[in-house]
């Protein structure tokens, strides 16, 4: 990926980071539940950490099966919900 690309794929990925904080403003029971917390004397930071995996689409040869093998990134991500991928192929 160029420099132009990774420019263009950052502003994006900023553009979404607003919308996101944008629709979680407007959240009436988000607004209310904060304001109990502070009605009890409490200060509210509200931090949220979203994963988000942007992964560029390639053209897949419709005659190779799907990949699924589990990636670095998928393994990361199931251990961090603490589920074993053995548990998931049933062994």
């Amino acid at each position: 990926m160029d420099t132009h690309e990774q420019e263009k794929l950052k502003l994006l990925i900023q553009e979404l980071a607003q919308l996101i904080n944008a629709v979680l403003i407007q959240s009436p029971e988000l607004r209310s539940a904060i304001q109990g917390i502070e009605q009890k004397g409490y200060q509210v930071d509200l931090a949220l950490a979203a994963m988000t995996r942007i992964l560029k689409k390639d053209t897949p040869d419709p005659s190779e099966p799907p990949e699924t093998h589990p990636t670095e990134f998928d393994q990361e991500f199931l251990k961090s919900l603490r589920i074993r991928l053995d548990a998931l192929s049933g062994s």
